[in-house]
């Protein structure tokens, strides 16, 4: 039956599809910013219908499964009726039935309550193409009509077309005007043999493409009801049926209308898809989107960095105003990525079930028979930029664009898709390209807001220790914090090894796994105490930081060198474990004469912390004269608090020549003071005891002496060497070397061979100065210094019994080389040297 088309010849012809890809829905709120006098609440959710249904020019459901597409189409024309016309090319015989605009109510009204509002993307695509098999047997008629039928309020015509011409002809004669010099559009589908559906509106009931007929005012009821609907696009949809190796939008055949056009598409499947060209598309956007991020985040805080330097400007003059480090402004582009992708700048997914969408549900009775991935683009397209948009497996084309600059902002939309996402990720995170696997690694954070679910799976888990081993530092990193969110006893021995990493990061998040799961008796001590005599500083503050509980105890000596750091994380966990068992003044000397600025102002925190005023301003006073300015005020303000003195900060020599004048009256008040609260304590008598002898006040420093040795104390032995000093100064040198040979014989403290031993038996005369200089010598630097310090000052005061005052003298200014200024024998080579005679230059 030949059936004839009369539609004007002027019409223009309109096609109208869509696509794009699936994935998982992971809230995209934006969390509420709190501020000091209240927040930000998200208002009420309410539809934006037009947002959805009247502006895309082109909007499409596509649902997509083993093979078959339901494709539901709706179109916007603000034209005459009567000259509208519509081809929609598929690539398989299409089955076309009534759609229901309540279906795109459904879809409109869930996304925009539970995704952020999207905002479309100018683009560009490159071509997509698919095709069916030509049936065998005679050759097929050049145009073929396969189907006429009236779908509501459309008359529908579906075709096959063996060449281009011959279909140009078909549809000329039937009324629609194709534009000159866009026949290869229409050739690409016949080529690829791809079926033709050609829709009109259908005014009335009848047979063919009749126009309508009757009364004038009949006709223009019919057409103004038809036409406002069309215009707004909500005339009732199109449901086109199809076998298709992939999931499609046939959008190219749009280009010859020769204007923009805006595409909204959902696409449902079981499996998340993506129109990976488009998806592309969006990098440069979200490069430019995350420089501006960071751009913003860097003002936000420099401009925080100033009020607070401001602040304490005002607050603490003398300091100039320090607010800490200035914050990096070179940052790589990968890692402004990582940092500064927007939740809004991903894709995104959500997996629905159909009674989610009653309304589909029984518009595609399959779609109540599982769950579906969900997902919504829109786009909008210029002519030359129109192609075909075909839908993949969004894992697998994720995962493909890991190696890309961008892979970082890939990774968190691949992250989205769960563990949907598990085996393109596992196959990632084997990649022999390094970058692939930092990419991947890095859906392991919750940026995307998908981690979670994705490194749960057991398949991740069981390959999370291969990843412990990885060449890539950020690899490490990444799977060692995983580890920690979600623990397993067997990640314990290989995150033991990454303590140990040659990474700062690696090694942060190793104790952040182990210290979050550490049981204070478990397996993993041994290993971790064995950490703590590590000459790497970094490895036993690492350690010694996942020992997190107070009954473990831990030994001093283990813990003292890393106050010598210039790693700040390194001191700063040191005084923590310090803290709780009492910190000294002789602790915190490294602090105080450290390289870092921030650790002597470190130093000073806690200096005034300790309650012995005196013995803080001895330490402090050096400091006035440090090269940074923050250090020198906040030791001048120390020490006026401290001293109760008002001297300015800039008056150096004036503050020294008030703590000469005063040092040993106000050492000896806080000492004597301290005797008369616990005159039982042998230490406080040796203390006083030093400042006697400072002072050569020696007949009050024998006695306190004496005082110490009887009560006993830690400096028992070298209470018992000064008693030797005094006593040989006094003339009764023979007499003092047998009282101090007989306690050495009888020594119970310490070992028969060490330090303080062999300073006995220097002094009693059975050791040489030679070989007690050669046994100062120590591998460690600063145990080195520090018996170097005492040696020095032991072998002056003996050269200057014997009269010797110009080796004496050579004798204390080593010792005051040392630097060891806590120590007493550098103290009190200090007051030798204030009363020996200058010696002459040599």
């Amino acid at each position: 039956m030949k059936t004839e088309v009369r539609i004007r010849k002027n019409s223009t012809l309109v096609s109208k599809s869509a696509g794009l890809g699936l994935g998982l829905l992971i809230s995209l709120f934006l969390p509420v910013i709190a501020q000091a006098d209240g927040c930000f609440v998200a208002p009420p959710f309410v539809w934006n219908k037009h947002k959805d249904i009247n502006e895309p020019t082109q909007k499409a459901i596509l649902v997509y499964d083993t093979g078959q597409e339901d494709l539901i189409l709706q179109v916007k024309y603000d034209g005459p009726v009567e000259e509208f016309g519509w081809l929609v090319p598929v690539p398989g015989m299409p089955t076309v039935q009534k759609g229901s605009m309540e279906c795109f109510y459904e879809l409109s009204r869930y996304t925009q309550e539970h995704w952020e509002p999207r905002t479309p993307v100018v683009g560009m695509t490159r071509s997509g193409t698919m095709g069916i098999d030509s049936a065998g047997g005679s050759p097929p008629p050049p145009v073929k009509v396969i189907e006429i039928k009236t779908v509501g309020a459309y008359e529908v015509a579906v075709l096959s077309a063996r060449d281009t011409g011959s279909l140009e002809d078909w549809l000329e004669a039937n009324g629609f005007s194709f534009p000159k010099g866009k026949e290869a559009v229409i050739d690409t589908y016949v080529q690829r043999d791809w079926y033709f559906v050609a829709v009109k509106i259908n005014l009335r009931k009848g047979s063919g493409f009749q126009l309508v007929s009757g009364t004038p005012r009949q006709a223009h009821d019919v057409k103004s009801a038809v036409a406002e609907k069309l215009a707004s696009g909500e005339l009732q949809p199109l449901r086109l049926s199809f076998a298709s190796d992939q999931s499609i939008f046939p959008l190219k055949i749009s280009s010859v209308n020769g204007t923009p056009s805006e595409v909204q598409v959902y696409v449902l499947s079981p499996e998340p898809l993506v129109e990976k060209t488009m998806f592309e598309k969006k990098f440069p956007e979200v490069r430019h989107i995350a420089l501006e991020q960071n751009a913003r985040r860097l003002q936000m805080l420099q401009r925080q960095q100033e009020m607070i330097a401001a602040i304490r400007r005002q607050r603490f003059p003398e300091e100039g105003g320090f607010s800490g480090q200035p914050y990096e402004t070179n940052i790589p582009m990968n890692l402004i990525l990582k940092q500064s992708v927007p939740y809004e700048a991903l894709l995104p997914y959500a997996a629905v079930t159909g009674k989610d969408f009653p309304a589909c549900s029984r518009e595609i009775p399959r779609f109540q028979k599982k769950t579906w991935w969900l997902t919504k683009q829109t786009w909008t397209f210029k002519p030359n930029d129109m192609r075909d948009l075909v839908f993949q497996p969004a894992a697998a084309a994720f995962a493909e664009d890991l190696a890309s600059e961008e892979g970082y902002y890939v990774a968190q939309n691949l992250a989205r898709l769960g563990s949907n996402a598990v085996p393109a990720l596992l196959q990632a995170l084997q990649s022999t390209n390094a970058i692939v696997r930092i990419h991947a690694a890095s859906t392991f954070d919750d940026m995307g807001g998908g981690g979670p679910s994705m490194v749960r799976d057991p398949r991740v888990q069981d390959y999370l220790p291969v990843l412990f081993k990885d060449p890539e530092a950020e690899v490490r990193m990444d799977a060692a914090e995983t580890a920690g969110d979600n623990w397993n006893s067997k990640f314990a021995e290989p995150l033991l090894i990454l303590l140990q990493d040659e990474n700062e990061g690696v090694q942060h998040a190793a104790v952040f796994a182990l210290k979050r799961n550490y049981q204070g008796k478990s397996q993993n001590l041994p290993a971790l105490l064995s950490m703590l005599k590590s000459k790497n500083l970094m490895v036993r503050a690492s350690a010694l930081e996942v020992i997190s509980d107070p009954t473990v105890p831990i030994a001093r000596e283990d813990v003292l060198p890393l106050l010598g750091s210039t790693n700040m994380r390194v001191v700063n966990i040191a005084i923590a474990r310090l803290e709780r068992d009492g910190v000294s003044f002789d602790d915190l000397a490294p602090l105080l004469h450290s390289d870092s600025m921030l650790a002597r102002l470190t130093g000073l925190s806690v200096l005034q912390r300790l309650d012995d005023n005196n013995a803080a301003i001895e330490m402090v006073l050096p400091l006035l004269r440090d090269p940074e300015q923050p250090v020198r005020g906040r030791a001048w303000k120390l020490l006026e608090k401290l001293s109760g003195q008002e001297i300015p900060a800039d008056q150096t020599d004036q503050w020294a020549q008030w703590w000469t004048k005063n040092k040993s009256t106000l050492l000896l008040a806080d000492y004597t003071k301290a005797i008369e609260t616990e005159p039982t304590n042998g230490g406080t008598y040796h203390i006083r005891a030093c400042l006697y002898y400072n002072e050569q006040k020696f007949p009050e420093a024998l006695v306190d002496y004496r005082k110490a040795v009887e009560l006993g104390s830690d400096e028992r032995d070298y209470s018992v060497f000064r008693i030797w000093l005094i006593r040989a100064r006094r003339g009764e040198k023979e007499a003092a070397t047998q009282e101090l040979a007989a306690y050495l014989a009888s020594r119970k403290t310490g070992k028969p061979d060490d330090w303080p031993s062999k300073v006995g038996r220097f002094l009693a005369g059975q050791l040489t100065e030679r070989d007690f200089l050669e046994a100062a010598r120590d591998s460690k630097t600063r145990t080195d210094q520090e018996q170097h310090c005492e040696a020095c000052f032991y072998a002056g005061s003996k050269r200057l019994i014997e009269g010797d005052q110009a080796t004496a003298t050579d004798y204390f200014k080593q010792c005051l080389a040392t630097k060891v200024k806590t120590f007493e024998e550098y103290q009190s080579a200090a007051a030798e040297l204030k009363v020996l005679p200058v010696s002459p230059a040599k």
